[in-house]
């Protein structure tokens, strides 16, 4: 009789085949989910992405050179590769309410000098006409060259943003800015002189797009953009004040007052490095919450985000077969919003993004939009002193009509958020233009000169809130991960505006007189509710 195994002596397995651990493709089959929903229902473009990625990513445990060629492809991209610098990537805990606190008056500290520099124009631009013995459109070459600068901050903000972040974008602009002025601050040949005005436009169009991008992100962000945009009221009230000091008391040097100017650009960009300490947006909100970016064969909505329209398809199915369905849907759009084991389907490098940003014509919509009415407003508030000289005999104290034009501007994002909120954005913007039109047909037609003062304080309040509504609109209708690009986008194009009409005005004015400024601002006004009227609304119903 053999003998028996003794208890102490391990035991052969019967076959080789059940002490083996199971494979990669038996464990994506366990994750499956055809026992639980129908046939039909596999073909859901979520469920699609969901088995591909499955596919894709090497489970715990396995593997990686038997996972799949995918998958050094998808460990060499990650989320955070397109970054630099290393520690631009690294998590961070949130700031404390007093350093959110801090960067929020920074983040106004941006908008003040923004504003400080579109409100000093007007004022100086008799004076500066007088010492470079320039007619109307020499001198609206500044404006030009401004623009110059804008497009060139469009063009490289999605780029820059995507390898440096807010914390350093943010204060490269300013610096931009500070040697732009400092260029300008010491009575420079002309070429020179508007040859300063590129780097302006380009430091300004950095910042703007950063920092409306951001505070798009924060709490209680739609009341905190109109304030942040008052702050360039309030910016744009000052610089008049200070600059027609300077006409009245060193006319012969009153480029002197671009020294001013430089002083604070230096600040803002020491605040915004001591402040935000180089970090990311997602390293001061939080990371936002991705969607997957579409595949070639995919078709991305043309407003909205991939995730949305998913969501509309699923829920508008003519005859769903299964709640089961609808739910393995709704698991799967959130997997892949919210998964930190996909990059593949997080990452997008920069001129993808552009592409996509491009392709969508309500961005378009409101680029064009924002490019006449920041042209309006900075049309106004740099010629209207011109006017009132040479068409209602005012003298070199018209340059106060600039800060009361800007002051109307302050109040108006403040006193107007409640209202705004009751009619909704896209109704607002109607209404307000209404109301800035029928303003300037007041100013067109009365020779008053402390009629036109007030009518333009006046029209300053409707004009207030549209840069901030845009804004939000923006944020609105567009998918997450594009807000950044898109914002950036629009604000460039605003900025491109208040460089090319001041321009336009300048060269027809230089031609035809500075009264053409009036039917001028109706024109572009009316011009910009027809495009507003193809930018589409955030939701239905009458209070959008």
């Amino acid at each position: 009789m053999p003998d028996r195994p003794r208890s102490d002596m391990p035991v052969r397995p019967a076959s080789s085949a059940s002490a083996r651990p199971p494979s990669l493709s038996e464990k994506r089959d366990s994750l499956s989910l055809e026992p639980t929903i129908s046939r039909r229902s596999l073909k859901s473009p979520a469920l699609e992405r969901l088995n591909s990625l499955c596919a894709a990513v090497p489970l715990e445990g396995t593997d990686p050179l038997a996972a799949g060629p995918g998958t050094a492809r998808l460990r060499k991209r990650g989320v955070h590769d397109h970054y630099y610098f290393a520690r631009l990537a690294r998590p961070l805990p949130l700031p404390s309410r007093a350093l959110e606190r801090a960067m929020v008056a920074t983040l106004f500290l941006v908008m003040f000098l923004a504003g400080w520099n579109d409100g000093s124009q007007g004022p100086l631009l008799p004076s500066l006409q007088r010492h470079y013995n320039v007619d109307y459109l020499v001198i609206s070459i500044i404006w030009l060259f401004n623009s110059a600068g804008f497009m060139a901050a469009g063009l490289s903000n999605v780029w820059l943003s995507d390898r440096f972040g807010f914390g350093i974008v943010a204060p490269f602009g300013a610096a931009l800015q500070a040697l732009g002025y400092a260029l300008i601050c010491w009575g420079a040949p002309y070429p020179l002189f508007v040859a300063g005005f590129v780097f302006i436009g380009w430091g300004l169009g950095l910042q703007d797009a950063q920092v409306n991008s951001i505070v798009s992100r924060m709490r209680n962000a739609n009341t905190l953009m109109f304030l942040m945009h008052a702050m360039y009221g309030v910016g744009a009230t000052a610089s008049p004040l200070v600059s027609t000091q300077f006409v009245k008391r060193v006319q012969d040097r009153v480029y002197l007052y671009y020294a001013v100017s430089l002083g604070l650009a230096l600040a803002t960009t020491a605040a915004l490095l001591l402040v935000f300490r180089l970090r990311t947006e997602d390293q001061v909100v939080g990371k936002r919450a991705e969607v997957p970016v579409p595949s070639a064969h995919e078709t991305e909505p043309v407003d909205g985000g991939l995730q949305l329209e998913l969501q509309r398809t699923h829920s508008a199915r003519p005859n769903p077969e299964s709640d089961a369905a609808t739910a393995a849907d709704a698991a799967a759009d959130a997997n892949t919003a919210h998964s930190s084991e996909s990059p593949e389907l997080r990452y997008e490098d920069s001129s993808a993004k552009l592409k996509r940003i491009l392709r969508k014509p309500s961005v378009w919509g409101l680029c064009f939009y924002i490019l006449l009415y920041v042209g309006v407003e900075v049309t106004i508030g740099g010629w209207a002193t011109s006017f009132l000289i040479a068409e209602r005999n005012g003298n070199d104290s018209s340059g106060y009509v600039s800060s009361g034009f800007f002051a109307g501007l302050t109040l108006g994002r403040v006193i107007l958020i409640p209202v705004t909120g009751w009619m909704g954005r896209s109704n607002s913007v109607w209404v307000y233009t209404a109301g800035a039109i029928a303003l300037e047909v007041v100013v067109w037609t009365t020779t008053s000169l402390v009629g036109n003062a007030v009518a333009y304080a006046f029209v300053g309040i409707f004009l207030g809130p549209m840069y901030p509504i845009v804004m939000m609109v923006t944020v609105g209708i567009l998918p997450g991960d594009l807000h950044q690009g898109a914002i950036g986008m629009v604000a460039s194009m605003g900025q491109v505006g208040s460089a090319i009409m001041p321009f336009i005005t300048g060269s027809i004015a230089n031609a035809r007189g500075v009264w053409i400024l009036q039917p001028l601002m109706i024109a572009f006004m009316g011009a910009s509710l027809v495009i507003w009227g193809f930018v589409p609304r955030e939701r239905k119903g009458w209070h959008a």
